[in-house]
Formats: structure tokens, sequence, C-alpha cells
């Protein structure tokens, strides 16, 4: 079973640059194809996804006109993996904003001990042809999606972070002890 590693190293100041590291610790067995494990992967970030259900959307445009910061609470994901939800209709015409605007999503639910945040790219859909051409999405959110209040939103997935927030075991004093001692020695 292949053990997989992701760290973040500082890289020319204070950007970050995303690393990814794989070891196979038992000899007998092969590291998993990439296709496979993206699609592993893919399918554990839907079903986490699916399971919090509410996230903030925070746009990261460089446009003087931006959307303001949104609570998601209905979110779907259809076949190619794309995230779509709906927020109420601007205030100004929606021809004053970007039609692509770079986006961030942190999925998160109280009580629960992980959350997701996803980074990619928002397509406003003023054109609802693609949203109802669309057999990955619901009936009811297509139907949601033809109000005229609201806009309908698609990201396109670029980064993914599922965070595990659980709390760590305490060790009692003694396994701590000889964890320190077999650090120091080994």
């Amino acid at each position: 079973m292949p053990i997989v590693s992701t760290y973040t190293s500082p890289a020319n100041g204070s950007e970050a640059r995303r690393m990814k590291t794989q070891m196979n610790l038992y000899p007998n067995t092969e590291i998993m194809p990439h296709a496979i494990e993206n699609e592993l992967e893919a399918g554990i970030l839907k079903s986490k996804i699916m399971e919090l259900q509410s996230a903030l959307l925070f746009t990261e445009s460089s446009s003087i006109v931006k959307l303001p910061t949104h609570v998601i609470s209905d979110v779907e994901l259809d076949n190619e993996g794309q995230i779509w939800f709906v927020i109420p209709r601007p205030a100004m015409q929606l021809e004053a904003y970007d039609k692509e605007i770079p986006a961030k999503l942190d999925f998160f639910k109280k009580g629960l001990d992980f959350f997701v945040k996803v980074r990619g790219i928002a397509f406003l859909q003023t054109d609802l042809n693609e949203a109802n051409a669309n057999t990955g999405l619901s009936a009811e959110m297509r139907e949601r999606m033809n109000d005229k209040n609201v806009i309908a939103v698609k990201v396109k997935i670029e980064d993914t972070d599922l965070v595990d927030n659980s709390p760590k075991l305490s060790q009692n004093w003694l396994q701590a002890s000889r964890s320190q001692l077999s650090s120091w020695f080994f």
C-alpha cells in the first residue's frame, strides 16, 4: 500500500510550492498508476464536499468590480468534477463583472473533524444552455438556476486541500519519554 505525503515548502520568498512524494513501504506491492490514484482522490474529494455541503466563496480577482464573499449552502458536482451552485444576483449589471474569476471555496461544517479548501476558476453562467444540458446536475439544481433572482456559478477545480482537523491522541508520560529517548538514540 503506497504512502503519499504532501508538504509545502517556502520557495521564492513568500510564495509556497507544493511538492508530492511517494514511497512504497511494502516491496511486494506496486504503487498505483496516477490515473487510478487521481480517480480515487476525486471520489474521496467528491464525497467529502457532498458531506460538508456549505462553503464560503471568496473571489481573488484583481478587477475593480469584485463579487462579494458569499455563503454557499447547496452545491453539486457534475460528471467532470466541476462544482455548481447559485448565488444571489448582484445589484450591479452582470456585464460589470468578469465572466472568469479566480476563486477559493472553503467547505466546512460545525462538528466535523475535517474541512476542504478548493481553488479554481469560477465561471458566471449568464447563458444557462450549458447548465440545462449538463446531465450530471439534478433537475432541482437546474430549476434553481432558472430563477431570475440568482445566478449560476460553475467552479473548475485546480487545486484542493483536504485538512484533517481531528484531535490527536495524547500519550501518557511513559510513552512520551520512551518515544523521546528512542528519537535521541536512533
